[in-house]
Order: C-alpha cells, then structure tokens, then sequence
C-alpha cells in the first residue's frame, strides 16, 4: 500500500453516511446544515522546517471559522510522502503526522476530520488524488497548510451561485490584491452567467486556495496533469485561457480591486 488511511470511528461512518446523501450540483436552497453535503474541505500538507511542531497547520485550520458556515463541512487532511531529497525530514514528519492525529482527537478546529497519509512523494496535485478517493460532494476547497483565511466570504450564495451557473468553475481566494498582474492577466468584472456573490474573472490559473466542481478536478486538471509536478506547469496559460475561458472557468473572489483574502505563512522556509 502506498497510501494509508486513519480513521477515527465515529466521524468517518458520520463522514460516509451524509456524504453519501449528494446528488451532484443543481438547484440548492442555501442553509448552512446543507452545506456538508455540498462541500468538503481539503487541506494540502507536506514536509516543512518546523515538524514536528504543528503550529502552522492549527493557524490556518482555525482560520477557516471565520466563515462560520465551513465548520459544518466534512474535512480531510492529506499529507504528501516525504521527497528523496528530504528524508533527512522523515522522522520529523513522522512525528508530526502522528500529532495531527492528535488534534483531530482533541481540537475542534480539527473535529469531523480523516487523515490520508501518502507513503511516497507525488507533489499536489497527484497527492490530491488519494484524497479526491473519499470525496462524494459536488465541490471541494481546496485549502493549502500554511495558507491562512484572513477574511470572512460568503460560501452559501457562492455554492448557489456556483450550482446555477455551470461556467464557474474554480474560485480562488486571492492573496494579493484583485487587479491586474503579469499572472492574472488583464482581470476583469465580466461574469458569464452571472453569480449572486462578487467576483472577478482571471485568465490566471493557481492552486492557492480555491472553491471547485469536483468533476471539473475529476475530468479536466487531473488529466492534464501527467507527471508529479506543480499544477500550473500544467494548467497556467494565461494566453491560453484568455481564448477559451469558457473551457477553464476560473475566477476571483471579491471584486476588483479587493483586498486579499488569504495570507501566506510560507510554511517551506519557516524556522529557516
């Protein structure tokens, strides 16, 4: 086996038997105890600096409740292996694993979680994979370890917005300002469909964190991505894009001109 799974009883039969209730997007009343059986939170994590501590991972699980509504979502935590040139990590790593088992036990920030460990290195996207396995919702976000929500957005109409309006595809969570830059390209208001909450359309495409259709991850990045590399060696094109936006969906949260909505900790150069 080279991926592993740890349960911890209750939660994950809980997990499977309401996830299991989804029927796909479509029209959708917002309620924010429906709301797990739309969405599932997955957070990235991998090898840095500071393990065994956890510090970092708590700071930015907890920062998701300043949404309120995500505390109701189900979550999984999934951990890339450990990468040749970083074994010297691997004890470390080890034992921070075996602390976030911990917190899911202990920390409600951490409550209504499953762990996927990877025993091999496979970079994000295909370490999305593996968690990709044990979800059943129509959307997921994706929500990287050293990434910290430091504004409040509305996920309710976004989800709705997002179940009557096929072409929103993936909605990222900024961690600049929402204007134009050599990655994003010449963003815009122009919203085809249209969506109850703000947005910004972007010819950019990330993995910073970001609300997506599970089968867009399913039928379009995931194929596209052939090697372990980073996602936008695969997906980011901003000429691209600009020609058939359609195809790649990918938006702003926020209007122009917004500030941020995500802070980065860069957990890779911490106690460096």
């Amino acid at each position: 086996m080279k991926t592993y799974l740890i349960l911890f009883g209750f939660l994950y039969l809980g997990f499977c038997s309401e996830l299991s209730a989804s029927k796909g997007p479509g029209f959708w009343k917002p309620d924010e105890k429906n709301l797990s059986s739309k969405l599932t939170i997955i957070t990235t994590t991998s090898p840095i600096p500071s393990n065994p501590s956890t510090e970092i991972l708590e700071k930015t699980q907890q920062s998701l409740f300043k949404t309120p509504a995500l505390k109701e979502c189900k979550k999984i935590i999934v951990f890339d292996g450990v990468p040749l040139e970083q074994k010297y990590r691997t004890i470390a790593y080890e034992l921070y694993i075996k602390n976030v088992e911990k917190l899911v036990n202990e920390n409600p920030y951490f409550a209504n979680t499953i762990l996927v460990v990877n025993q091999e290195f496979k970079h994000l996207a295909n370490s999305l994979r593996e968690a990709f396995k044990f979800v059943t919702t129509p959307y997921v976000f994706v929500h990287q370890h050293d990434f910290l929500l430091v504004r409040e957005f509305d996920v309710m109409n976004l989800i709705q917005s997002m179940d009557e309006n096929p072409n929103l595809k993936l909605i990222r969570f900024n961690q600049f300002s929402n204007a134009a830059n050599w990655w994003d390209g010449p963003v815009d208001s122009y919203i085809e469909g249209g969506a109850h909450v703000p947005l910004t359309r972007t010819f950019g495409w990330s993995d910073n964190d970001h609300i997506a259709r599970t089968d867009y991850y399913l039928n379009f990045v995931f194929p596209k991505v052939t090697w372990n590399g980073a996602m936008e060696w695969f997906l980011h094109d901003s000429k691209k894009i600009q020609m058939d936006h359609l195809l790649y969906g990918t938006y702003l949260y926020g209007n122009l001109g917004e500030p941020p909505y995500i802070y980065h900790l860069d957990g890779k150069n911490s106690l460096r």
